[in-house]
């Protein structure tokens, strides 16, 4: 069956149905959970949860754990179940299959890593020990709502360690960027789920796209023997980078395209059906042609390394940080936030490593100790 014909199919089922045709849309389907979350809020909880459109905490977010950078927004442990079950159906409207199981995977590894905070201090834990160990919780993720659901423009965010996404809806448009993404464990080591992964193939898709191509291709996508430090493209650096690098993908055969649109779609994919297509569609429009592929780090699976994938639509960034640690970010460099269709520039807002370090300290209750 075409796609043409796919398309075509589904609006003749939904009005047999008595389903309006936009009501399956990704941004129907947002507004209604969202709505529906807000609805189960109490007048101090929606006074937390919500803000204005305009608000600064829509670019405002982190991937640390909430010891070192507190989200904005309603936490998790401050709802009752009904209310977290409307959180998880508004993630659900607004990721695919992939994404969710993503996303609830890494809450589900703060439980593995609350318990090894709590076997690393044994007997007694001090107050700041208690405090590092109270950070490691599933609870500790944020949603907050931006603007009124189901209006010409608004938008939501989920953040918490090694998950964050910001979602912008114009005009029944929707923007899923950026999405953050990491794990640790990478890989469960003990217990029932033993050899499970949270990300599996994040780390794969790179590399077999590295290694998919010839000498002479890898050494123009290799551009460094060293690491980075970090995600280059994280919270508050989204200038950091002006200049593609690397292997362009016009150098590419057809079976190496086709590594590097798996590799794409591994993040893109992510988001619900409507978002994802969406941006596939502009990364088309500005050319395949115009995406660049670069390597930092050995070449090698046992080995920890970096990629990216660069283009006037699309910024992928993979960080293997040790063999059982790993961080991930996708951008849309020109409509991140919908900046594009809002017709505005936005500075992300994320602290200082000085600031940080003084929450931290503030947090654990040991003053201005170094």
């Amino acid at each position: 069956m075409t796609r043409g014909l796919f398309v075509l199919t589904m609006l003749l089922m939904a009005g047999s149905s008595g389903l309006r045709a936009h009501e399956w849309h990704s941004s129907e389907q947002m507004a209604r959970a969202a709505r529906a979350l807000l609805d189960t809020l109490g007048p101090e909880q929606r006074e937390v949860a919500q803000f204005a459109f305009e608000a600064e905490e829509r670019t405002r977010w982190s991937n640390l754990p909430i010891l070192m950078v507190p989200p904005s927004g309603l936490l998790l442990k401050d709802m009752n179940d009904a209310q977290r079950a409307a959180t998880q159906a508004l993630l659900r409207a607004s990721l695919s299959s992939q994404g969710y199981a993503k996303f609830v995977g890494v809450m589900r590894l703060e439980v593995l890593l609350h318990e090894a905070a709590r076997a690393r201090f044994q007997g007694e834990p001090t107050g700041p020990q208690q405090a590092f160990i109270a950070t490691r919780d599933p609870n500790k993720y944020a949603v907050a709502i931006f603007g009124e659901p189901g209006s010409e423009h608004w938008g939501w965010q989920f953040s918490g360690h090694h998950g964050a996404a910001n979602f912008t809806v114009h005009e029944g448009r929707v923007g899923f960027t950026p999405t953050f993404l990491g794990s640790s464990p990478r890989r469960v080591e003990t217990g029932p789920f033993a050899g499970s992964m949270a990300l599996p193939h994040k780390a794969d898709r790179g590399l077999e796209l590295m290694q998919a191509l010839s000498q002479e291709q890898q050494s123009t996508a290799q551009v460094s023997e060293d690491l980075p430090d970090g995600i280059f493209e994280g919270p508050g650096r989204k200038a950091s980078l002006e200049a593609y690098e690397g292997l362009q993908a016009s150098e590419l055969n057809a079976d190496q395209r086709r590594l590097l649109r798996a590799l794409i779609e591994e993040y893109v994919r992510n988001a619900d059906f409507d978002a994802a297509d969406a941006q596939l569609v502009a990364i088309e429009a500005a050319g395949w042609d115009q995406l660049w592929f670069s390597w930092r780090g050995p070449i090698a699976a046992d080995g920890r390394f970096y990629y990216r994938v660069h283009g006037p639509r699309l910024l992928i960034e993979y960080n293997l940080v040790d063999e059982n640690h790993d961080h991930s970010i996708v951008r849309d460099p020109s409509n991140d936030y919908g900046a594009d269709w809002l017709g505005q520039h936005y500075e992300e807002h994320h602290p200082s490593q000085e600031e940080i370090r003084a929450g931290v300290q503030e947090r654990m209750g040991i003053g201005g100790q170094n």
